[in-house]
């Protein structure tokens, strides 16, 4: 039979968080956080909130970008909490998590060979996203010494 998968994802190793989170499936009373999930169970105004929408038939596809709504929160948020502006409409998306933003992101602005500085510690899905755009990951590390910031000397 044919491999359907393509040979840049064949090169992508596998996480070794993932192995971690596999592990702890295993065991009893392990509160796992390697795959981002959270220790606690979903707030009930959150449950509520999702019966209501329902119940309002709010279940179909919205906007590609998040529904206005919501980004114009989120527009007033950052404005209120950070004293940043974006215009609602033209400069936020909202995506499921991490993984897609990142991947839209960088498939947004990297072309086949640019090399893409990745600072690390990271997330797992940073320096695969890169790869699988056609870019090419080149890891800096970052100390605790310097806050985990990128420093002229780690570029050096």
């Amino acid at each position: 039979m044919r491999d359907f998968i393509s040979a840049r994802v064949h090169a992508i190793p596998p996480s070794g968080i993932r192995k971690f989170f596999d592990i702890a499936q295993t065991m009893k009373d392990v509160i796992s956080l390697g795959v981002g999930e959270p220790d606690f169970a979903t707030p009930w105004c959150v449950c509520e909130a999702s019966i209501y929408s329902i119940e309002q038939g709010s279940t179909a596809y919205t906007s590609n970008k998040g529904t206005p709504r919501l980004r114009g929160a989120i527009s007033r948020y950052l404005a209120d909490r950070f004293g940043i502006r974006y215009d609602a409409n033209d400069e936020i998306v909202v995506t499921c998590g991490v993984s897609e933003a990142a991947d839209i992101a960088i498939r947004a602005v990297v072309d086949p060979g640019d090399e893409v500085l990745v600072a690390e510690p990271c997330y797992v899905s940073y320096t695969p996203c890169v790869s699988l755009a056609g870019g090419v990951p080149v890891t800096v590390p970052c100390r605790a010494e310097d806050e985990f910031r990128l420093t002229a000397d780690a570029l050096a």
